[in-house]
């Protein structure tokens, strides 16, 4: 994927909504290609994780104790959890399909963070609504 194509494809995912051209830029270069075959676990409960994905194509299943929580898609990204309180991985996450996706590392997440609040704001949307889902499936 080539740069101008990284930038574009990021714009497309809620998590940067808001972000300039020159903020997805350095998104965009600061974003590691990776591709996983089908059924394989990219994220394992319980492990500490210092990564997220984005995911660019392919489908995911979010498992947790063994209980499928749900699915991703194109766009969604997962994994950030442990990269903002350094805490054990709250779910697995095994690939139904040929994924490729864009893995971001902590410190370089942290990074964009602290300089770009756009991104900050979009994140603890994201958080606040998937929290509310976990709440809603419990209750």
């Amino acid at each position: 994927m080539l740069p101008i194509d990284r930038i574009a494809f990021l714009q497309n995912v809620p998590l940067f909504a808001g972000m300039t051209s020159q903020e997805l830029l350095r998104v965009a270069e600061i974003v590691k290609e990776v591709n996983f075959p089908s059924d394989t676990m990219i994220i394992r409960e319980d492990d500490v994780g210092d990564y997220m994905f984005i995911l660019v194509d392919g489908e995911v299943l979010i498992h947790r104790g063994g209980a499928q929580v749900g699915k991703l898609r194109s766009k969604d990204f997962f994994g950030e959890m442990s990269i903002l309180d350094r805490g054990p991985r709250s779910a697995s996450v095994t690939t139904l399909s040929n994924c490729q996706l864009l893995q971001i590392d902590e410190r370089d997440f942290w990074q964009i963070l602290v300089l770009h609040n756009t991104l900050a704001v979009s994140l603890v949307k994201v958080l606040a609504q998937r929290l509310r889902q976990m709440l809603a499936s419990a209750g």
